[in-house]
């Protein structure tokens, strides 16, 4: 009897085609995502508001505090400057004008500064006040100032150029200048007196001298306000150089000296030539030259230096008569 054998295993059951159960899993999928989507909002939005506190708080500028300057008149004639701070106050520099400048420098802890009878120029003048705390902060205030004629109160002005040995003197007021004395090291003291031009005093010197020497000028203007200037007058003298040699003059010895740095050495030995160079600043300098070709051997050495930014140079010959 022919059987037919089943080998498809036992059947499966359907899954429940319940619709109400398909919206249920929906909607509960549909509540998380929104929460979770809310809570990427929540926290970028915390992010961002955070990041532009920083920002903010990073560009907020850092206030430095400002002191309290007043200038003001003290009398018809002369003004004062009164400055208060709450940090300490370095130094207080003040000028009329583009004159020259005057400071008064704070003690330690000052925090509070006063400047008096500071005289008032004839006419009308721009006082400049600058004060510097002990940060190094500078804080600058202008004020404008008359005074009637004849409050003369501003020094001569001195200028001396100095050349090699020829020195330039010029002396300046804004009114007018009484006199002019200049003295050279310790030479007698000369004096000069303003010609067709009241405000001015000017003189071309040419000198002779040996060593470095020291110019004193000193400028009075008709209201005795003093002016005094020194300088210093540099002598440059190029290069000095000697030969010697041993006793057997089988070697020659050369010595350089200079007032101002050596930068090289040429060396010219029997038509052999060489160059040194010497980058230390070094003002002296000894060269050795061994001699072994018996009969004359002649040597010449150029030392350079720089004055004043020329460069000058020295030149000596020399020679020894070897082995014979």
């Amino acid at each position: 009897m022919n059987q037919i054998l089943d080998h498809s295993g036992p059947k499966k059951k359907k899954a429940p085609s319940n619709s109400n159960d398909i919206k249920s899993i929906i909607r509960v999928f549909a509540i998380i995502m929104i929460i979770f989507g809310i809570s990427l909002v929540v926290s970028g939005t915390y992010t961002f508001a955070n990041n532009n506190k920083l920002k903010n708080a990073s560009s907020t500028p850092t206030t430095i505090p400002e002191p309290t300057i007043i200038a003001e008149n003290q009398d018809e004639t002369t003004v004062k400057i009164t400055v208060s701070h709450s940090k300490t106050i370095e130094r207080v520099v003040y000028r009329w004008d583009d004159l020259e400048s005057t400071t008064q420098k704070g003690r330690s802890d000052q925090t509070e500064l006063t400047i008096e009878n500071i005289g008032i120029p004839t006419g009308e003048h721009t006082l400049t006040v600058e004060v510097y705390d002990i940060d190094r902060n500078m804080f600058s205030q202008t004020y404008t100032f008359s005074c009637a004629e004849g409050n003369d109160v501003i020094d001569p002005t001195i200028d001396i150029v100095i050349e090699g040995t020829r020195i330039e003197i010029v002396a300046e007021d804004e009114t007018e200048l009484q006199y002019v004395t200049y003295k050279i090291g310790e030479n007698e003291e000369q004096t000069l007196y303003p010609e067709d031009d009241l405000k001015r005093v000017s003189e071309v010197l040419e000198l002779e001298l040996t060593e470095t020497t020291d110019i004193s000028v000193t400028a009075v203007d008709t209201a005795n306000n003093e002016a005094k200037k020194t300088s210093q007058i540099v002598i440059y003298e190029k290069p000095e150089i000697s030969f010697s040699a041993t006793s057997d003059y089988s070697e020659i010895i050369a010595t350089i000296t200079s007032g101002t740095p050596l930068t090289r050495i040429e060396v010219t030995f029997n038509g052999q030539t060489q160059t040194i160079d010497i980058t230390d600043g070094a003002t002296t300098y000894e060269h050795r030259q061994q001699v072994t070709q018996a009969g004359r051997n002649d040597i010449s050495i150029t030392a350079y230096t720089n004055i004043e930014g020329e460069e000058v140079s020295q030149t000596a010959e020399g020679y020894v008569n070897y082995g014979q």
